[in-house]
């Protein structure tokens, strides 16, 4: 396991402080309907959430007895209604009719065949209250499973990956892609041996990796390519979809304020929702080496206006600085105390800018900014004007107010708004403070923060100051002062 500095073990929930929230943030009735798979359903099938079909449900021997079982020729779960921990589900890949005893003969996802009585005796089990949450009587669920998106079949042959997303107060804050293995019996569950892979929140792509709820795994195989591969670097397919679903499940259970989203990548229908947990576990921190309890403090009372509001608080507060995750070397880049960085103008907002001082990234359009770079401040901040002036004080792109008490005892709250900018070719997406520096020649100061990766080089005086290369092909620009 890597080293901790303890320095930043703060930043981490621990189970009691997990626990304190989960009481909370989870009214009693929120977490009765966590507790049942079949309430959960429901409810977010009615919501316009998608799950999986139920195909049967028993709620007694009786009914387990008189089912047809010859109708499933496949691809089905059984689970508890109330279980917890992945404990007491099987998952069955495929079924055919034994020609001697003319029984059917299923399949798991470990490679394990039974019989057709020894799922009834699996579902008596459940039934009985084995792999119940508290211990009573449960009921058998029967649901259609999840076609796997091609690009999970590379990684995996015992099971279906799913991708945990925590949501605390309608905003995404942590994130994996837990993966089974052999040793997890084709289950997602890390306590069981499955492997889970942190993700980057702003671009879904994984970032570390370990296995079980400790041991670090840096490559996995991939049966496509028939080779080992890092697991940094895995780009989730229809990641936005993703936490969009996650987002409005959490507002179909509005009940729940601190939950776990559990969502597979089914080929035809996209993210479906497996279950939610109203308190998951912890050791998806260990995957995003990152800890909830600070995440979950800078959205604590934040009020959130929409799920694209949600989706861009959590991009610009928790995306990572991924060019250090993903590249085996990152370049470090030297600065000056002064630069001239390329600010992302958002889209469909039309600044009342000179056309020479408008230029293209890409599809993006940006425009030239002087700014000062201070290791000495934490959080990036941009003149009050030039964020109006550039759009950036639109409803949709501020994230929350921040409370500020100057030295001479104000008290002000200053609007935090998302930005994107580029400084020596490299993009950063950030959130950054909005204050007055009407007086200042600077309109923008990058705090250390946002300046990782880079190395600030100790001048003294810089009489001049170098516009980097933004494109290949400029036109000449008109920097604004």
């Amino acid at each position: 396991m890597w080293g901790i500095n303890l320095k930043y073990y703060s930043q981490f929930l621990g189970k009691n402080e997990r626990n304190k929230v989960y009481l909370r943030k989870n009214s009693s009735e929120g977490r009765r309907i966590a507790d049942s798979k079949l309430k959960t359903k429901r409810l977010l099938d009615k919501g316009g959430v998608g799950v999986p079909k139920l195909l049967a449900r028993f709620k007694s021997w009786k009914g387990v007895e008189e089912f047809d079982w010859t109708q499933l020729t496949g691809n089905f779960v059984v689970k508890p209604a109330t279980g917890y921990g992945g404990e007491g589900i099987i998952v069955i890949r495929r079924g055919k009719q034994d020609r001697d005893s003319q029984n059917m003969v299923w399949q798991k996802m470990d490679g394990i065949t039974v019989e057709t009585e020894e799922i009834k005796r699996h579902c008596g089990e459940i039934i009985s209250g084995r792999y119940s949450m508290h211990g009573i009587e449960d009921e058998v669920l029967i649901e259609e499973r999840i076609k796997i998106h091609p690009m999970f079949l590379n990684y995996t042959r015992w099971g279906t990956p799913d991708v945990r997303v925590i949501v605390y107060e309608g905003v995404p804050v942590m994130a994996m892609l837990r993966i089974p293995t052999e040793r997890s019996r084709g289950k997602s569950n890390l306590q069981q041996g499955a492997v889970g892979l942190g993700i980057d929140l702003a671009t879904g792509i994984t970032t570390f990796g370990v296995e079980g709820k400790s041991s670090v795994v840096e490559t996995i195989w991939d049966r496509k390519k028939k080779k080992m591969i890092k697991v940094n670097g895995i780009k989730i397919p229809s990641w936005r979809e993703v936490l969009e679903t996650a987002v409005k499940s959490q507002k179909v259970i509005h009940q729940l304020g601190f939950m776990g989203i559990d969502i597979v990548l089914d080929k035809d229908k996209g993210p479906v929702v497996l279950e939610v947990n109203a308190r998951p576990g912890l050791s998806i921190q260990i995957c995003n080496r990152a800890g909830l309890k600070q995440r979950i403090n800078k959205v604590d009372g934040l009020e959130v206006r929409s799920v694209n509001h949600a989706i861009m608080v959590a991009k610009y507060l928790f995306g990572e600085s991924f060019f250090e995750k993903v590249e085996e070397k990152a370049s470090v880049k030297t600065i000056q105390p002064l630069e001239v960085i390329g600010v992302k103008i958002p889209k469909g907002f039309h600044p009342e800018l000179t056309k020479s001082s408008v230029i293209k990234i890409g599809k993006n359009r940006v425009v030239e900014v002087r700014a000062k770079v201070d290791t000495g401040a934490y959080r990036s901040s941009i003149d009050e004007k030039l964020a109006r002036k550039l759009g950036l004080l639109e409803e949709e792109k501020v994230l929350y107010y921040r409370h500020y008490r100057s030295s001479l005892g104000k008290a002000k709250n200053r609007p935090v708004v998302a930005v994107t900018f580029w400084l020596k070719g490299r993009k950063v997406s950030t959130a950054v403070n909005v204050a007055n520096r009407d007086k200042l020649r600077t309109k923008i100061l990058l705090g250390r923060k946002d300046l990782e990766g880079f190395l600030v080089s100790a001048v003294k005086e810089v009489k001049k100051v170098e516009s980097p290369k933004l494109i290949v092909k400029r036109k000449k620009l008109k920097i604004i002062l």
